[in-house]
């Protein structure tokens, strides 16, 4: 459950996703949160509101084991005050705050399971306390397990919504069908109730309009993985819509929870519901905004651990809804968060909140609300199970984890003590702790279960009951991110029997023992027994009242054996002890608080740190500069003011703004032959911090020389090699040359790289068939420098074949040079020549011969004819 009045913190969440977006713009990263832990006493059905106004929410809820709500005032730092208990008629049953009679100042409504009060109105007077409550009947004849505070009839006045299950007053049980309306009068009184017909068992109800006609409509977690779905028509009237079925298998699937959000982001508000019994799932319903829904999204809890509440924010930052999840089942971690995605989709979940070791805790309601006023959404979580509490999990996504706490020191008991009953347990405190768990066993080995075992937020506590017997003690502290550190020694005791007789003063305590003055201290005063019918009334002092007051007695309760009450302070120039004395059946007891002056203001916000990695580059490399702040940076993130003492060195931006607790900027050197050295400031609200950078000199980039081709002319389809060649050997990295070629008939690379060390590179150039010689001009660049170089791509040579026919003289033969030809008279022959061949024909021995055909004598006697080979010729000899 997100909040009782789901309606209320709609602009809340807003602002979440609003936060997270711009985060997300400025680099926030997708991350699973992280979350500093705080524990308190148990306050059910809790909802988070600013009762005094302050600007910081409080916490209200069910009391605990007593008829009454539970209030703890925030105090101002998301940690919480004392609790203050007010009566109401019955036991709460559920809780939502709201201004019920416009007087500007919260109230709460609180529902019962009663059969004749239905709901009690505690008017707020808006400094965090309330009037006493004026209840109103049970018309409806059944319990009221949920209630929201919204204006349905649209008059501008809050209504409430109550939820009805079954009446179990007397045997047997009657399931209800309807809900309850009450209409405000905005007077704090409301019209008659107005019973709705909705279905059998309804369960938590969502506000919102679905079909985006400016009413108010209802969905309702049923039974039977149901949501009724009722549409306001603006006069606190509802038309009941078809009930939504989100499963197959509805066996024993009862809707625990129901919120509404915008998943995917599409300004249409979405459902989810929780649908843990029988199959630990989730429900997500994308609206369609005309009131339908697509077809549900399941997500199943892969270890089934009931995730039966759930709270929604942007819990780390990136602009998605994420899912805080109850766990029903905490032995994994009490609470799991599944990042959105934001399209409707969600993450695998990741366990939080890890309960202690043999522990039977599970999660209860869930809120989620800015405690802090950091921007980030906190939670607050119930804890059921063998040891009810209260978590408070403030959002620390982005700042460093806390250290794990040290294994405490024992104090007393001391070892072999034979302290009375009931026992008061003392230890050190430690550093980085917020709670303490304490462990009394008769084993030194320490086995569940315990004989008493509970988790304090002091180092010290009172535990009676204990047997007479030989028992051992151990305590281990626990930080705010809810890690344990090691367990003490174990030491030995053995209690004394419980006292028989009348109970006399065993102890006052003192939580703090230090306050700053103007805070207020707990101060618990101990019995050896329980008090007797009546109670008992212990005497109250303080040795410096112009300092520190309390009241004139206290009374312990019929049964019980201590009483606390509040030690008031006064604000002072130096520390001043006040003793407080305690006073009971002829027994007195004292503990000394002292009350300090204020610490000194913090300093104002601004980096706590500078560094920059790497601290030593070469010039025209970059390095990064990182900034932690004294604090978490306020909404809107805080800009740092930059600077470089050597900007012929390295530059930075001007500014860069910081949204967490650190942030990170950009460093740009610039390359020098010389060393240098520069100082990077940051700067912000009048904090500096300084880093020093140290740039290497470097000598002088190689340039590009020359472009060389071998051989500069090559026949076409064969390859040419080029080679670059640089002034200098290439730096780390490689030189990189581009290289292009006039004309396709030589191609080459894009790019050669001379490798790191040498001064030149060679690459292939193959050549494509050409009829005529080309000439090409390859091109070499780099660093603005240009080389050229020529190749010249000819075509491949053409064969022709020449045939000769010898006649006349016999024994003879006709020959060619260059040689191919050897044809004997009588007889013809052939061969191929390339064209463009001066051939020379001649006969053997000198003869002359008459020729004729492509090589003609023109009918004379000559030794030799000679002709150029064009084409397939003949040629005739006639050998005289």
């Amino acid at each position: 459950m997100t909040v009782p009045d789901r309606t209320a913190w709609a602009g809340l969440r807003a602002l979440f996703v609003t936060l997270a977006t711009s985060l997300s713009i400025a680099g926030a990263f997708a991350q699973s949160p992280t979350f500093a832990r705080q524990d308190y006493p148990f306050i059910g059905h809790q909802v988070v509101a600013d009762f005094n106004g302050d600007g910081f929410p409080d916490l209200a809820g069910q009391a605990y084991l007593v008829q009454a709500v539970a209030v703890r005032l925030n105090n101002n730092n998301g940690t919480f005050g004392t609790l203050v208990e007010y009566p109401v008629p019955d036991a709460a049953q559920a809780v939502a705050a709201g201004d019920f009679n416009g007087d500007g100042r919260l109230d709460l409504v609180v529902t019962h399971n009663d059969p004749n009060i239905s709901v009690s109105l505690l008017a707020g007077r808006g400094d965090g306390t309330f009037t006493a409550p004026v209840s109103f009947p049970n018309t409806s004849g059944f319990d009221s397990p949920d209630v929201v505070a919204t204006d349905v009839n649209n008059d501008g006045k809050l209504d409430v919504v109550i939820a009805h299950n079954a009446a179990c007053f007397t045997a047997p049980c009657v399931i209800a069908e309807t809900i309850s309306v009450m209409l405000g009068n905005g007077d704090g009184t409301f019209e008659p109730y107005r019973e709705i017909v909705v279905g059998r068992g309804t369960g938590p109800i969502a506000v919102g309009d679905f079909n985006r006609d400016g009413f108010k409509d209802l969905a309702i977690a049923g039974p039977n993985a149901q949501v009724f779905r009722l549409f306001g028509v603006g006069d606190g009237t509802f038309i009941q819509q078809p009930t939504l079925t989100l499963l197959a298998d509805t066996g024993f699937v009862n809707g625990s929870d129901i919120d509404v959000a915008d998943f995917n982001r599409d300004g249409i508000e979405d459902l989810v519901v929780a649908i843990a019994s029988n199959g630990s799932r989730t429900a997500i319903l994308i609206g369609n905004g005309d009131g339908t829904f697509r077809t549900p999204l399941i997500l199943t809890d892969p270890n089934i651990n009931i995730p039966q509440y759930q709270a929604v924010a942007d819990y780390n930052g990136d602009g998605f809804l994420d899912l805080a999840l109850s766990m029903g089942n905490g032995l994994q971690g009490l609470m799991n968060i599944r990042n959105g995605n934001g399209d409707g989709t969600f993450q695998a979940p990741v366990a939080f909140a890890m309960p202690g070791p043999l522990s039977s805790a599970g999660g209860a309601h869930i809120v989620a609300a800015d405690l802090n006023g950091d921007g980030k959404p906190d939670v607050v979580l119930g804890q059921a199970g063998a040891f009810p509490g209260l978590l408070v999990l403030i959002n620390s996504t982005g700042l460093p984890a806390p250290p794990r706490p040290e294994a405490p020191t024992l104090l007393s008991p001391a070892a072999d003590a034979t302290p009375g009953q009931p026992v008061s347990f003392d230890w050190t405190d430690v550093a980085n702790a917020t709670s303490y768990e304490i462990q009394v066993d008769d084993s030194s080995t320490f086995s569940a279960p315990f004989r008493a075992n509970q988790t304090v937020g002091t180092s010290q506590v009172s535990i009676g009951g204990l047997p007479a017997q030989r028992l051992w003690w151990r305590v281990r502290a626990r930080n705010s991110a809810g890690v344990f550190g090691p367990f003490s020694s174990a030491r030995r005791f053995t209690p004394r029997a419980a006292a028989t007789g009348p109970a006399t003063l065993q102890a006052i305590a003192l939580s703090p023992t230090s306050v700053v003055g103007g805070n207020t201290a707990q101060a618990t005063a101990t019995l050896t027994a329980a008090a007797p019918p009546g109670g008992s009334v212990v005497t109250l002092s303080s040795s410096n009242l112009s300092v520190a007051t309390l009241p004139a007695s206290a009374t312990v309760a019929a049964g019980a054996t201590s009483v606390t009450f509040t030690v008031n302070t006064v604000p002072v120039a130096a520390p001043t002890l006040a003793t407080i004395t305690a006073a009971f059946g002829g027994t007195t007891r004292s503990a000394t608080l002292t009350v300090t002056p204020p610490p000194p203001p913090p300093p104002p916000l601004g980096p706590a740190s500078l560094s920059v990695s790497p601290a030593t580059v070469n010039g025209g490399a970059s390095t990064v500069g990182t900034i932690f702040l004294s604090a978490g940076a306020p909404p809107g993130g805080l800009v740092v003011s930059l600077t470089s003492s050597n900007t012929a060195a390295a530059t930075v931006p001007a500014t860069t703004t910081i949204f967490l607790s650190s942030g990170t900027f950009p460093i740009t050197t610039l390359p020098d032959a010389t060393n240098r050295t520069t100082t990077i400031t940051a700067s912000a609200n009048g904090v500096s911090r300084t880093a020093t950078l140290t740039v290497l000199g470097t000598a002088a980039p190689p340039l590009l020389s020359g472009l060389t081709v071998n051989p500069t002319s090559v026949t076409g389809g064969t390859s040419a090699q080029g080679t670059v060649s640089l002034t200098s050997a290439a730096p780390a990295g490689g030189f990189a040359v581009s290289l292009s070629s006039n004309n396709a008939a030589a191609a080459v690379p894009a790019s050669v790289t001379v490798a790191q060390g040498a001064a030149s590179a060679s690459f292939a150039i193959p050549t494509g068939a050409v009829t005529f010689p080309t000439p090409v001009t390859l091109t070499a660049g780099a660093a603005g420098v240009t080389r050229t170089a020529s190749l010249t791509v000819a075509p491949a040579a053409q064969t022709a074949t020449v045939t000769v026919t010898a006649t006349g003289r016999s024994g003879e033969r006709v020959l060619s040079n260059p040689a191919g030809i050897n044809v004997s008279v009588g007889s013809s022959g052939s061969s191929s020549f390339t064209s463009g061949t001066a051939l020379v024909l001649s006969v053997s021995n000198g003869r002359d011969a008459i020729w004729s055909g492509a090589c003609s004598s023109g009918g004379n006697k000559t030794r030799t004819c000679t002709f150029t080979v064009n084409g397939s010729a003949s040629v005739g000899a006639n050998v005289q």
